[in-house]
């Protein structure tokens, strides 16, 4: 830690092994974090005749927890950029495992929502401190592809909470098969959380940035106008404010689309469709593996037309998703089901965003910044909007998933006014 903390860079500071724990603790991380986030939705007809409540109460009960993110965002991202990326991402780990298991084991429906609104608040600290973890430990020039790999993990977090919830009910039957999958999904963060407080490797950079604010060191973050257009550099506060405004108005839209269809497509296919849950799963696998893929070949186009364009492109996929959806979703089921394929890509800028709302802040407020604009962004798309789009479609699953389009389509404003970062090297200096 000699050097100064403008020539400590995400390329040069870790060795190869460190670089690969990280990104192992990374992609864990996304993972069960997802797989949270999902609980309610892959099993809400269960959970409402469990409880003996409505589908719109766990709707709600989803929506209290997207809004309590929000908080958990700008409390996690503060308790990161003070005091460490390791100790934060153990910490909200392990909150995930009690709350699962202690969700598990309750028969009031109030004290469910109480748990699920903690797990909310834990939630929030998953998004800024994994890509921060991330962004400041690879290199710049495959940074967009690794980066969709890794928010890859969110969406197969909830192909593997599909996998678990589906057996653990099928096995055990509805009231008692979903909480048996809260227990197993506990006991995955509890055993997350312990490995991460012995092996994770702590941010050099942050460390680097912290010691150089002790010492008064400090200035804006070093990125070299080779790096970027000129237009790019020397992002001061205001341009800072704006870029977060339309980023955060951007990942609200993909957030939107995507969360129209991991609510509604479930129910959709069951109650409307009448599809049974082997066959239901199976086509929401299909969805989540195509949803993947497009993670992966737009997070591979950002490093190659930027993060923007990239962003652009697809949201106009989305666009296309989800009105082929309106147009065919109310077919045969065969149909029905192939145009709802579209809707399950049409939410491909998820393969951008993470890596550029993490590169776009600073190292002395990354975690923060990023998970300020993460959990905004998802407590608005994924908590109060599929809740507004039931209401608007009058109870219609068909419609209310068909939405989703309006998501991409604020997406696609959004993106257009935030600063690019493509090969943006990250530095330690403040």
């Amino acid at each position: 830690m000699a050097q100064r903390p403008a020539a400590l860079t995400a390329a040069t500071a870790y060795t190869p092994a460190e670089r690969r724990f990280v990104l192992l603790f990374a992609i864990v991380g996304a993972l069960i974090e997802s797989m949270e986030l999902n609980l309610l939705s892959y099993p809400l007809g269960d959970l409402a005749a469990s409880f003996r409540v409505t589908n719109a109460a766990v709707v709600a009960t989803i929506t209290a927890q997207s809004l309590a993110s929000i908080a958990g965002g700008f409390l996690f991202g503060w308790i990161a950029d003070r005091w460490g990326r390791r100790p934060t991402y153990v910490a909200f780990t392990a909150t995930y495992s009690v709350l699962a298991i202690a969700g598990a084991l309750v028969t009031s429906f109030d004290i469910f929502v109480i748990t699920r609104v903690l797990a909310g608040l834990a939630m929030g600290g998953a998004f800024g401190v994994i890509f921060a973890m991330f962004s400041e430990s690879w290199k710049s020039p495959k940074r967009g592809f690794m980066g969709s790999v890794l928010q890859g993990m969110f969406i197969a977090g909830t192909l593997l909470t599909q996998l678990i919830l589906f057996i653990t009910i099928s096995s055990l039957g509805s009231n008692s098969g979903w909480r048996w999958g809260f227990l197993v999904i506990g006991a995955m963060c509890l055993l997350i959380a312990a490995g991460a407080a012995f092996r994770l490797p702590e941010s050099k950079l942050w460390r680097a940035a912290r010691d150089a604010k002790k010492r008064g060191e400090g200035g804006e973050e070093d990125t070299p106008r080779a790096a970027k257009p000129p237009l790019e550099t020397g992002a001061g506060p205001r341009r800072i404010v704006l870029g977060a405004v339309f980023l955060t108005v951007c990942t609200t839209g993909v957030f939107a689309a995507s969360y129209s269809y991991i609510t509604f497509a479930p129910t959709f296919l069951r109650q409307n469709l009448g599809v049974s849950l082997s066959v239901s799963t199976i086509v929401l696998t299909v969805g989540t593996l195509l949803g993947i893929a497009s993670y992966l070949v737009f997070g591979i186009l950002s490093d190659r037309i930027g993060r923007r364009m990239a962003t652009l492109w697809s949201c106009v996929l989305g666009v296309l998703g989800f009105g082929a959806f309106a147009l065919f979703g109310g077919g045969s089921p065969t149909v029905a089901t192939v145009a709802l394929m579209g809707a399950a890509i049409g939410y491909a800028g998820f393969g951008v965003l993470g890596t550029w709302i993490s590169e776009f802040y600073p190292t002395r407020f990354r975690a923060f910044g990023s998970g300020a604009t993460y959990y905004v962004a998802r407590g608005l798309g994924s908590g109060l909007f599929p809740l507004f789009a039931l209401s608007l479609a009058g109870g219609n699953l068909r419609w209310a998933l068909a939405l989703g389009g309006f998501g991409a389509i604020l997406g696609l404003l959004g993106c257009i006014f935030v600063p690019d970062t493509a090969n943006k090297i990250i530095t330690a200096q403040e």
